[in-house]
């Protein structure tokens, strides 16, 4: 019954948001003109450039591809620079954050652990985009810009999820070294920290992958990644430069993905160890016998050297305007951040309210409105197609044996499931901000462009998400009906997908939070809505309106995750 209303809501909810953003099926078809485009646009996806479409830039000191290979480097310099400042923001803030830090947590502990994580939720409810246009407005053009603008969300993010991991971590460990009269650091660190490296560290590699894509998406905004030069080619109409770019920007992070899942996995799993269960063995012997992985310690030693290369090859970070310049920036943005009314009024902030007020009747309740309908219709679709190709993705289902029962046409479901599975793959590689700039050429400023963007990303995550939920669940009944004769489809939603249906949800509501938070930003491109008015306000120097749609959308976010975080929890209590 839970799970029928469930789907009903979904639905009502799916068709209320279309509803909401006025969108119609027609809007899809591009006029005439618009065809054209889209045809030339789509077209040029099978001929990438290996040089420039202009004849007058052939032959310079760059070549196009050393161009790329340039744009690729500050990419991934940028998001390696940005996690390792990520990281130690969120080792701090995970510790504080923790309820396993503290031994016997006081008054003044309580409030610090909690104003540690409501600190961590507030910075990584701000878009990394938003995040870089403040810092552009303040101070001006720099690398340092892009660094913190990635660092702070990614921090706060690192800052939560630690300290979730820490304490759902085994703490049996930690008991025993305080009862035998151990220090609350020795504890700590040897008791619990340990026992949660491998899920700390594997969160960490994944954020990364995630950085590589964040840092393309700050090219659209100045910073020197592959974005710009995306943004660049598109402005220029050089639609052949504009894919050479996209696959050059595939290709980084499907590698990037492939190998943080290596190392994931062998964090996860471990290496076996080399010595036989044996007794007798000296503690030397167990040492040199440990189970070692060489991949994993050339990885480390990689990030490692990436990590200080990536500090060292900039010489100026605060490079781009003077200091002088950029002391008047700053003075300016914290001058004007101050609403308007309140500045004429000498800091009377009894005018906020009506001020406030305006704002939100000239199009900022409506942009809120729609920002989180864009999010919330997104993450039902995405869910939804997710849901169907689960059913062909999942590899229990795909093979010849599924379930281990014998069944007939497993090769062509394996191979459509390879296919779903590589397809869910570039989805969730191309970032949701690059996906919706290139549908604008296709179908034009419409809802529907933010909507399939986020879908389609969204959508690859939930499809690989849920067909490891389906392959990893135990469903006795699922094998009693294909040993009757029930087809997968029958096995399928009858008994997995009903099994697995809490894990599901847990997944889709993660990413629903992910969806409100991205939504509030693809505005940015033109369709009206949070991220529209915020670049509207920043193009007009008016820091004071682009300040409350940057709060607005950062409380929306800040509210989508309080949600998800508490419909999570309630789903735990009924695994």
């Amino acid at each position: 019954m839970r799970r029928r209303w469930f789907f009903l809501g979904a639905i009502a909810l799916f068709f209320g948001g279309l509803w909401a953003l006025e969108v119609r099926p027609g809007q899809l078809i591009p006029s005439e003109g618009g065809r054209e485009a889209a045809a030339d646009f789509l077209s040029a996806a099978f001929q990438p450039a290996l040089d420039y479409e202009e004849s007058d830039m052939r032959g310079g000191e760059v070549s196009f591809l050393g161009k790329i290979g340039k744009a690729l480097w500050l990419t991934v310099r940028y998001a390696v620079v940005a996690m390792s400042l990520a990281f130690v923001i969120g080792v701090i803030g995970g510790v504080l954050g923790s309820r396993a830090w503290w031994s016997q947590p006081n008054l003044f502990l309580q409030v610090l652990r909690i104003g540690t994580r409501l600190l961590a939720t507030a910075i990584r409810s701000v878009h990394e985009l938003m995040w870089a246009l403040l810092f552009l407005s303040a101070v001006g053009t720099s690398p340092l810009v892009a660094i913190l603008a990635m660092a702070f969300p990614y921090g706060g993010t690192l800052a939560k999820v630690f300290s979730e991991l820490l304490d759902e971590s085994e703490s049996s460990a930690g008991e025993v070294i305080r009862a035998s009269g151990g220090s609350g650091f020795t504890a700590f660190f040897a008791g619990v920290v340990t026992k949660a490296l491998p899920d700390l560290a594997t969160y960490a590699l994944y954020r990364l992958e995630c950085a590589a894509r964040s840092s393309a998406v700050l090219g659209f905004v100045g910073i020197p990644t592959i974005g710009y030069e995306i943004k660049t080619a598109y402005e220029d109409g050089h639609y052949h430069e504009i894919w050479s770019y996209v696959y050059a920007l595939l290709i980084v992070v499907v590698l990037f993905e492939a190998w943080g899942a290596k190392v994931r996995g062998l964090l996860t799993k471990g290496t076996p160890s080399r010595v036989d269960e044996e007794k007798g063995q000296s503690l030397s012997e167990l040492w040199r016998g440990r189970g070692r992985s060489w991949f994993l310690r050339f990885s480390v030693a990689t990030l490692a050297v990436g990590i200080a290369a990536g500090w060292m090859a900039e010489d100026r970070w605060g490079a781009g305007v003077g200091w002088e310049q950029r002391e008047r920036n700053l003075d300016r943005f914290t001058d004007e951040m101050v609403p308007y009314p309140v500045r004429e009024a000498d800091g009377d902030w009894s005018v906020f309210g009506s001020w406030f007020s305006e704002k939100m009747s000239d199009g900022g309740a409506v942009a809120l409105w729609r920002t989180f309908h864009v999010g919330t219709t997104a993450i039902l679709l995405a869910g939804g197609l997710s849901l169907i190709g689960i059913l062909f993705a999942a590899r229990t289902l795909a093979s010849s044996n599924p379930r281990g029962v014998r069944d007939g046409g497993g090769k062509i479901r394996g191979l459509l499931g390879m296919f779903l599975r590589g397809a869910s793959m570039l989805a969730r590689a191309m970032p949701e901000y690059i996906l919706a700039f290139l549908l604008l050429r296709v179908f034009g400023p419409t809802y529907w462009v933010l909507i399939f963007a986020l879908a389609i990303h969204n959508g690859g995550i939930l499809l690989r998400l849920g067909a490891e939920v389906i392959d990893n669940t135990k469903s006795q009944a699922s094998e009693v009906i294909l040993a009757q004769g029930g087809n997968r489809s029958s096995a399928y939603l009858a008994a997995m997908m009903p099994a697995g249906f809490n894990r599901l949800v847990l997944f889709l509501f993660y990413r629903w939070e992910s969806c409100i938070r991205e939504a509030t930003v693809l505005g940015m491109l033109g369709v009206a809505s949070l991220g529209f008015l915020i670049s509207d306000a920043k193009v007009a120097f008016f820091y004071d309106e682009m300040i409350l749609w940057v709060g607005l959308g950062a409380a929306l976010v800040f509210v989508g995750d309080l949600t998800s975080d508490f419909v999570r929890g309630k789903l735990r209590t009924f695994e």
